[in-house]
């Protein structure tokens, strides 16, 4: 369901995580823990706001708008107990299911008031100056404990992270046309580096992956969805910030149709690898 969701926006020329979101604050939101959904569930509802269950709207005597379709949410739930088919006694075990269930953005309902209180834009800081830090506070982390190279001050006709040599490099900021496309590619190759064994170790996992394999589509769709939840937390413009590209998107669809699970594996990935950079671990 996850990934058909995910191939259905593909097939019409859209990669939804480069969706231009409204900056750090307009994400999916739970109405009633006013907490942000995953962001594999940012994909799959594609619009910031307030979002409930059909019973919350029932509980807060609201309705659901006629015509109004739902959109579903996933969740893993952890499941301790189960009973041994041979000798029927229970046992216990850890682990996780993916379950699922349907919300209604509060734009579609009648009777709810939003909780969302509306403020002035704070115009001193600027979502660049955010992505700078953000930048130089892992790179300066990273080159202390493990020294990781990172070099941008240069011009070079690549972008790309070198796991033999932990070095990310990037062209230089004056070689692109606009800031947001370098901070994007910056934040991309960055992911990449989180690959490291003392950062988050997918590297075993990439050890073997040849240029057009589906394991580097894996790869770089970690990537991708990294650098997306980055721009996205720091109020970097996607719609400036990364371009479209039909060939990503037919090989994405080729790869997502081969192995439904790729969207669900590289979307945790590349949440984790975001708060590591982030320094939310």
């Amino acid at each position: 369901m996850v990934t058909d969701r995910i191939i259905e926006q593909m097939e019409k020329g859209i990669i939804p995580w480069q969706k231009p979101w409204t900056g750090g604050t307009g994400v999916a939101i739970s109405y009633n823990s006013r907490k942000p959904y995953s962001f594999l569930n940012q994909l799959l509802l594609g619009k910031p706001g307030e979002w409930l269950t059909w019973k919350q709207i029932q509980d807060l005597k609201g309705t659901v708008k006629k015509g109004t379709k739902s959109k579903f949410v996933v969740f893993y739930q952890v499941e301790k107990k189960v009973e041994n088919p041979d000798t029927k006694e229970i046992e216990d075990h850890s682990y996780p299911i993916l379950k699922w269930y349907n919300v209604f953005h509060i734009d579609d309902t009648e009777g709810i008031e939003s909780k969302i209180v509306k403020v002035e834009a704070d115009n001193t800081i600027k979502p660049i100056e955010k992505a700078e830090a953000v930048v130089n506070d892992y790179v300066e982390r990273e080159s202390k404990a493990t020294g990781f190279k990172f070099i941008n001050n240069i011009e070079s006709s690549r972008a790309y992270y070198s796991p033999s040599a932990d070095e990310v490099v990037v062209p230089n900021l004056s070689q692109y046309a606009i800031p947001e496309e370098y901070y994007s590619t910056t934040f991309h190759e960055l992911t990449h580096s989180t690959m490291h064994e003392k950062r988050c170790n997918r590297k075993e996992e990439n050890k073997m992956a040849a240029f057009g394999s589906e394991d580097y589509s894996r790869e770089e769709l970690v990537a991708e969805l990294g650098a997306a939840m980055l721009c996205n937390r720091i109020g970097i413009e996607a719609e400036k910030a990364f371009k479209n590209s039909v060939g990503y998107i037919q090989s994405w669809i080729k790869s997502l149709k081969n192995d439904p699970r790729m969207i669900v594996w590289a979307s945790g990935r590349a949440e984790k690898a975001a708060k590591y950079i982030l320094n939310e671990v």
